[in-house]
């Protein structure tokens, strides 16, 4: 079987849980209060609730806990021991990746048409600058639709070697990184950070630190998954193997 840990109790992996979720939900807190003192209503902020849209919903859907990656990866690692587990994730993740670079292109390419759909009313008179920067933070935070699949397949895994503190812990990583990308600019630009004529550079910091916090949730995973015997990634390319 999947090296774990230690048996825990219930109430331990409840406490544990608990308080990673609240450290994780006070976090996201605190970046919705940064991002409203920052921007307020500006084009910034406002392009990039519109642009979150479609990378948001597919990081919440593939790399959030109970995701059906998340989901599927407990109950398949959970029946195999730990040269079985690491080959079988190797083969999902490189199947998964491939399938999701495909999904990632697609979003680069198709971002006008994806803010056209979910922001209609930016096409109207006046809405240009938003409607510019809400494009280019869709292609921005395109590869957050590899990443989730990478964090839920990740997730998983952990879950399935009884780890559940970084999973729980893991959205926290996201708020600070889009908080760290706030106290850039908020070092660059002072009291301007909201400034109209900033909101090109202001959407471009919002959309390249919400995807390092992505890619961060998937980089801490790896060390963790290399101490519980579960390997690091590496392509795998045999997809009759069982369990794929």
């Amino acid at each position: 079987m999947v090296y774990r840990p230690p048996a825990r109790s219930f109430s331990r992996i409840g406490l544990i849980v608990g308080a990673a979720t609240s450290m994780s939900k006070l976090g996201g807190l605190v970046r919705q209060l940064a991002l409203a003192a920052a921007f307020g209503i500006g084009p910034a902020y406002d392009a990039y609730n519109y642009a979150y849209v479609v990378p948001g919903f597919l990081l919440i859907l593939l790399g959030g806990i109970n995701g059906p990656f998340h989901s599927a990866m407990v109950s398949v690692l959970a029946k195999r021991d730990r040269q079985q587990a690491r080959r079988l994730l190797e083969n999902v993740n490189t199947m998964v990746a491939m399938a999701l670079l495909l999904v990632t292109l697609a979003l680069v390419l198709g971002a006008e048409l994806i803010i056209d759909i979910t922001a209609p009313g930016l096409a109207l008179p006046g809405k240009e600058t938003i409607h510019h920067l809400a494009v280019l933070q869709v292609r921005i935070m395109a590869p957050l639709a590899l990443v989730a699949g990478l964090v839920g397949l990740g997730f998983g895994a952990l879950n399935a070697a009884d780890a559940f503190w970084l999973p729980s812990l893991s959205p926290l990583l996201s708020s600070l990184a889009i908080l760290a990308g706030l106290g850039w600019l908020w070092w660059q630009l002072g009291a301007d950070i909201g400034a109209p004529e900033q909101a090109l550079l202001g959407g471009i910091v919002l959309g390249v630190s919400t995807t390092a916090g992505g890619l961060l949730q998937w980089l801490v995973q790896l060390p963790a998954m290399g101490r519980l015997g579960l390997g690091w990634p590496r392509l795998r390319w045999r997809w009759r193997d069982g369990g794929v």
